[in-house]
């Protein structure tokens, strides 16, 4: 069902309303006409426009403040400026010319026919922008935004870089540790450009120095043993699209001093040719290895890097922004329990606060796996903290107790009283307040592991183990 567009009429000239009106009835647009700017404004305040048919001179309001107005709006709407033609030469009509995607002018005096037509431009315009913007939203479902989980203060700033930069022909370096999601950014990136090609990948860390060479460039038949035919390479597979260098500090110097040629000329031979071959390609590279240094000692090519470093993403470990872990595993389980045909939706509130004090050594990618082996393995619709992998339980445990330990030691009516004895301010960290509670515990017990255990409510065997890890006893 379609939804009825407004088109809002403003001319002070009575006979021009009614040729504009005349002209657009039967058209099934919803017209809404004013005799003046200030009419017009007030319908705005309570009305959101598709399309202005509007004076682009005015008294006191012009029609630019108008568009400006509308814009707040709708940013899709159309305008069709109605002016002289001498007035597209001074500066308000080139300002009008500037000031919005999609302007049209139609001059005095109104000619039915040439409105209709701007008319019929301004409503395929709109429906254009409409469809790409479903195309667009789509597209980030599958490979885009969307697909990159955050609202961490980091993440947020890193997909404003990833909007900014995307229509450009900017070459990109994300820089990040292994498991950061670095290729995903890249093919955010990819699917929010203007290119029409295909992203190619190419992890420059998995194969030797000769096939690196031919898998970039290509070779010819024969070029050498085991080329039985011809071979394009990434370069011209990305042609029109973008290329995604992963791990680009692995290249060989050799490599390197080919890649900036190509960079440089955007041509290049096959291996075993002499045919010049150009080609159109963005370039995104990712190492999770400092360039600079790498400049320094000799093994990576400053000019290389001056080139690739045009804009440069940092992309933070999952430590680092541990408050986005519970939206990532609210995503992974619904992936994976829609993958594997599971009903598993839920972790208990104390399965995601130890998944949050893991250090995640394989950052995204290994809270991912971590969450899809839950699904696999599941039997049951919640996630219980037993069922974590061992690995993760060993390096959380005793935290959860430990901390819920406090208010306890600070409540009379248990029996205990450790308030006086504790040291916490705000500012300390985790480490420093676990190791707070479980001094002022084996200080109130005597030392008595066995009791600290009990007041804490954890095995002795973790009271030994933290305390030895905390430099709390000599044995």
């Amino acid at each position: 069902m379609n939804i009825q567009k407004n088109v809002l009429i403003v001319d002070t000239d009575s006979r021009q309303r009614e040729v504009i009106c005349q002209a657009l009835d039967g058209s099934g647009l919803n017209l809404i006409v004013t005799e003046n700017m200030y009419q017009a404004f007030h319908r705005i305040e309570h009305l959101s426009m598709d399309i202005l048919i509007v004076p682009l001179k005015a008294e006191r309001i012009d029609g630019l403040a108008l568009l400006e107005a509308a814009s707040r709006q709708n940013p899709d709407v159309g305008v069709i400026f109605i002016t002289a033609p001498n007035v597209l030469e001074t500066d308000i009509g080139i300002k009008a010319m500037l000031a919005h995607e999609g302007t049209y002018f139609l001059y005095r005096p109104v000619n039915p026919v040439h409105l209709k037509a701007l008319l019929q431009k301004t409503l395929q315009n709109q429906q254009l922008t409409y469809e790409n913007k479903q195309l667009r939203s789509q597209i980030d479902e599958k490979e885009g935004l969307c697909r990159l989980t955050g609202k961490s203060p980091q993440f947020i700033q890193i997909r404003e870089m990833i909007i900014q930069v995307a229509p450009t022909k900017a070459t990109v370096m994300i820089y990040g540790a292994r498991g950061t999601g670095k290729e995903l950014v890249a093919r955010a990136i990819h699917h929010r450009s203007l290119r029409q090609g295909n992203l190619i990948a190419f992890n420059c860390a998995a194969i030797n120095e000769n096939l690196a060479e031919s898998e970039l460039f290509g070779h010819e038949r024969g070029a050498f043993s085991g080329a039985y035919i011809q071979r394009k390479g990434r370069f011209e597979l990305a042609h029109g699209g973008t290329l995604f260098l992963d791990e680009v500090s692995q290249l060989s110097l050799s490599n390197q001093a080919r890649l900036l040629r190509v960079l440089e000329e955007r041509e290049f031979e096959r291996v075993g040719g002499d045919k010049t071959i150009q080609v159109n390609v963005r370039i995104i590279c990712a190492t999770n290895h400092d360039l600079e240094s790498a400049c320094s000692r000799g093994e990576f090519l400053p000019d290389l890097y001056d080139r690739l470093n045009v804009v440069s993403i940092n992309l933070p470990t999952l430590k680092e922004r541990v408050e986005d872990i519970p939206l990532l595993v609210k995503d992974f389980l619904e992936e994976f329990s829609r993958e594997n045909g599971k009903t598993l939706r839920v972790l208990t509130p104390e399965t995601v606060r130890v998944l949050m004090k893991y250090d995640w050594p394989g950052n995204v990618r290994e809270l991912k796996n971590c969450i899809e082996g839950l699904v696999v393995m599941s039997t049951q619709e919640t996630v219980q903290l037993n069922d974590l992998p061992e690995r993760i339980l060993k390096n959380t445990e005793g935290m959860d107790s430990i901390i819920s330990s406090v208010p306890t030691l600070h409540n009379p009516a248990s029996g205990y009283s450790l308030g006086t004895h504790l040291n916490i301010e705000v500012g300390m960290t985790f480490d420093e307040i676990t190791r707070e509670v479980l001094r002022a515990t084996l200080e109130y017990t005597e030392n008595n592991k066995a009791k600290a255990a009990k007041i804490l409510d954890i095995s002795r065997r973790t009271i030994q183990r933290k305390a030895k890890e905390y430099g709390l006893c000599d044995d």
